[in-house]
């Protein structure tokens, strides 16, 4: 595997995925401090913009150190920030790893995830030479249930819990 901060940018037939800095702050806290959305992937809403920064620094550090991969997606035309992609949880012996992805709310039911996870999943299996793609998400987000169903990911009863339900997508 190659240097991740060599992993930029990276397109799909209508969308640009470029590190998370070369997005607007303000951009990525309107995504950040949507509280639907953070209830949706299951975490806190950031408060301020330097919240939203410290993490998209957090964010970069990690990248810096090969430890995750995490994206802003926006269109090709015009640029405007839809959201975030993250590729982290790296086990090297088992050739996997986890994702994650937040879509502004008036960008979702658009189609923009279905095509950035279809040219995602072609990116971990080729470029990165992974086994395995999981994602883990709260039982009641049945938009993103329904689009890794589409994607092809089959639920992991193994680690679907109470709360959580893990999806994972292996090569052929």
């Amino acid at each position: 595997m190659n240097k991740f901060e060599l992993y930029h940018p990276i397109f799909t037939d209508h969308f640009l995925l470029d590190w998370l800095t070369m997005s607007k702050v303000k951009d990525v806290f309107e995504l950040r401090n949507d509280a639907v959305i953070a209830e949706q992937s299951g975490r806190q809403i950031d408060q301020s913009i330097e919240e939203t920064t410290k993490y998209v620094n957090n964010m970069m550090r990690l990248v810096m150190n090969n430890e995750a991969l995490i994206w802003g997606i926006s269109t090709k035309e015009s640029h405007d920030f839809l959201g975030s992609f993250c590729i982290w949880n790296f086990d090297r012996d088992e050739k996997s790893v986890s994702i994650r992805f937040e879509i502004l709310r008036d960008q979702q039911r658009k189609g923009v995830m279905q095509e950035v996870l279809t040219r995602m999943t072609i990116f971990c299996f080729e470029e990165l030479g992974l086994n395995k793609i999981k994602a883990t998400l709260l039982k009641d987000n049945v938009a993103t249930s329904s689009l890794l169903d589409r994607a092809g990911f089959s639920v992991d009863s193994a680690r679907t819990t109470d709360e959580t339900i893990t999806y994972e997508l292996t090569q052929n």
